[in-house]
């Protein structure tokens, strides 16, 4: 499974997404999950905006990832929480200032053992996560 960071889908809402994220999303439709952090980011994201077309639009296209991915969408549980801990005390004690929801989002793939696609490899390269940048990968 690979567990898709925030970043990945907020490209696919643009009017002109990256076309090699595109394809590499297409390539790996089966194998796709995201998290429950990654739906929380989206929908923060939308409601930030003022109310009208782009907000709708945003929350509808959030609506439809969820219904999509119907039980590949990932909570963070009592195991990712212990990873989150663990995580978080290193990374503080190395000094090092990461997002809380980034940290929680390498916990779930930690404990489950997944995959994380995303462009914010600096944020995740000591979370002990095999990670793939879409922005950069080949497709088959």
């Amino acid at each position: 499974m690979i567990v898709v960071d925030t970043n990945v889908f907020s490209e696919t809402l643009k009017s002109s997404p990256d076309e090699g994220v595109m394809r590499w999303l297409a390539s790996h439709a089966d194998e796709v999950a995201t998290t429950a952090i990654t739906v929380a980011e989206l929908r923060f994201g939308a409601f930030r905006l003022p109310e009208g077309q782009r907000r709708a639009a945003i929350l509808g296209a959030v609506d439809a990832l969820v219904d999509a991915a119907g039980e590949r969408v990932l909570a963070f549980d009592v195991t990712a929480a212990h990873h989150f801990a663990v995580l978080r005390a290193q990374r503080e004690a190395a000094g090092r200032v990461v997002s809380v929801e980034d940290t929680m989002i390498a916990a779930i793939c930690r404990a489950g053992s997944h995959q994380l696609a995303t462009r914010n490899v600096r944020d995740f390269d000591d979370a002990g996560v095999d990670f793939v940048n879409p922005w950069e990968a080949s497709t088959p």
